[in-house]
């Protein structure tokens, strides 16, 4: 089955995905973790820092631990402007294809570039608020996603080949 993916522009499904892709070993442990935006994340790490290099600047016996927080700052201000600057590059990104057969599931993208990964290689497939997320066993392997208003049809193309004992629907979960 081949589904058209239109998520060129779609600002939450891409910040979705980046929150993924950057935590795949919580999802690949506990799959039914809510997924949050990661520039969001970002930014309350960063506020969050900058309130502890405050209250360890003005406590004289452990001012000198203020570095630390500081340091930290500085590398989540970093985190948060390359999130950002990736977050613009992925917006321009075209749409894709995602086709699924008795193989596996493959995603054309711009019809450059595919991947493809076999059922075998594939840990879950989850559902979640604005993204369908398709995660390999191992993290050497590629990652699909497609918007999650192909949600009907990758059911159905997992019911007809009998996979669907690697779906996990999180979209209750918002």
């Amino acid at each position: 089955m081949t589904i058209e993916s239109k998520e060129k522009g779609n600002k939450k499904y891409y910040e979705e995905i980046m929150y993924i892709s950057s935590n795949y070993y919580i999802f690949k442990k506990r799959p039914k973790t809510k997924v949050h935006s990661l520039i969001n994340v970002y930014r309350l790490d960063i506020i969050l820092l900058f309130i502890m290099f405050i209250i360890l600047l003005f406590i004289p016996i452990i001012s000198y631990l203020s570095a630390i927080p500081f340091t930290m700052l500085f590398i989540y201000a970093y985190l948060l402007v390359e999130a950002k600057y990736r977050l613009r590059e992925y917006l321009k990104s075209g749409d894709s294809i995602i086709k699924i057969t008795e193989d596996g599931i493959e995603n054309v993208c711009d019809n450059k570039l595919s991947i493809k990964l076999p059922w075998e290689a594939i840990e879950y497939i989850i559902i979640n608020k604005y993204s369908i997320s398709v995660l390999p066993k191992n993290f050497s392997s590629v990652f699909i996603f497609a918007e999650i208003n192909t949600k009907d049809e990758i059911y159905k193309s997992l019911k007809k080949y009998k996979k669907l004992d690697l779906l996990i629907d999180n979209s209750d979960r918002y």
